[in-house]
């Protein structure tokens, strides 16, 4: 009888311990289960007002889970890019005079004129500014590094605006430069200025233009008239700023940053590529000539079935071509509708503007027109336009 009472007992005592550990485990397996799934459905459910499209989601913890995990890797990605690009931003100031005194002597955050970006080690740098286009060198100063530098040599690209400087600097860490063509609607962008702030905004419109009147539906062959801009404003001191996206490329330069006219515009890398080149080889810029205005059928809605001949897209010969302009030389009549440069389609995505400024004076290049309902080839050699 002993014998059996104590196998009895010991088979309570068993039973009482593994219960014990099983609650344990328990209690640390809902713990956790209602840290990552309970709780934020809980905050969201409970605590707030929902619509009923809230609500839907709100009662779908996984979902929850996965939208703070997409927010964080953007977060990291943002980080990494201006981690990669703040060692090459620059800043724009007018020189301070020579012998004056100790607090005038200092730039100032307040007195930044514009900012800019490095391209190479040994000096050259883009910024972008209007008073910088008509100041001397001389009278500009660059700030890097906690380190003031005289601008040794200035060269303004007149057709985007942008302005090259160089400086007496060797082994500076230079930006990588992207594709512009590659933005799309939406995309999450950085803007960096040398005061160190960062703006994080979306791409509003990949083809910006001006809201004026119908007279600046004209273009011409050797301006850019379409720019980005950005969903949010900033302020004026991001003005020549580097916009730059996740992978941490230049993919613009800030040309109008207005706080109070709540607009933010942006140059197009690729408006200024090939300037670049130039610059980097000759220390000038040199841009071809077609000269031509033109209307871009894309764009423009409403006009007479007699000037389009049903086409909704190409370069609607605005008025003669400028006299002498290889256009000329080559023909090209008013009312002609240019529909594609070389193969390249004339269209919203690639202007006529674009496609010809893509190339070097003393290019031949061979335009698909339209006159009169045919449709035939020109051969034309492009010229060097003239500063």
């Amino acid at each position: 009888m002993k014998f059996i009472k104590k196998s009895k007992d010991q088979s309570i005592s068993q039973i009482v311990i593994l219960s014990m550990v099983f609650g344990l485990v328990s209690g640390v397996v809902g713990q956790i289960i209602a840290d990552v799934y309970i709780d934020p459905w809980k905050d969201n459910y409970v605590n707030e007002t929902l619509t009923p499209k809230q609500r839907i989601t709100a009662t779908i913890p996984e979902l929850q889970k996965i939208q703070k995990s997409l927010g964080l890797q953007q977060d990291f990605e943002v980080n990494d890019s201006v981690t990669k690009m703040a060692p090459s931003v620059i800043g724009v100031y007018f020189k301070k005079a020579s012998g004056s005194s100790i607090l005038n002597q200092i730039y100032l955050p307040a007195e930044l004129q514009a900012n800019g970006f490095i391209l190479t080690s040994d000096g050259w740098l883009l910024s972008y500014g209007k008073i910088l286009s008509t100041t001397k060198k001389d009278q500009l100063v660059v700030v890097y590094d906690q380190k003031a530098f005289a601008v040794e040599n200035k060269v303004v690209d007149t057709t985007t605006g942008v302005v090259f400087l160089k400086i007496n600097a060797n082994n500076l860490p230079v930006v990588a430069i992207g594709d512009s063509s590659e933005i799309t609607l939406g995309q999450v962008v950085i803007a960096l200025n040398d005061l160190r702030e960062v703006g994080v905004t979306n791409v509003k419109n990949v083809n910006w233009q001006p809201a004026l009147g119908a007279s600046n539906m004209v273009m011409s062959s050797e301006t850019y008239s379409q720019l980005i801009s950005l969903n949010t404003s900033l302020a004026d001191a991001y003005l020549g700023s580097p916009l730059v996206n996740l992978s941490g490329e230049v993919i613009g330069i800030i040309r109008e940053a207005d706080s109070k006219s709540r607009l933010a515009t942006v140059i197009p890398v690729n408006q200024f590529h090939r300037a670049v080149l130039n610059v980097l080889k000759g220390n000038e810029i040199v841009r071809p000539f077609l000269g031509i205005n033109y209307i871009d059928l894309a764009l423009a809605v409403g006009l007479d079935q007699s000037l389009t001949k049903g086409l909704t897209r190409g370069a609607l010969v605005y008025q003669k071509p400028k006299e002498k302009s290889p256009a000329s030389l080559a023909d090209i009549q008013a009312n002609d509708i240019i529909l594609s440069v070389d193969g390249q389609t004339v269209n919203k995505n690639s202007s006529l503007t674009d496609l010809i400024l893509q190339y070097q004076p003393n290019d031949k290049i061979s335009l698909e027109i339209s006159r009169e309902g045919k449709i035939f080839t020109k051969a034309v050699t492009l010229a060097a336009l003239a500063e």
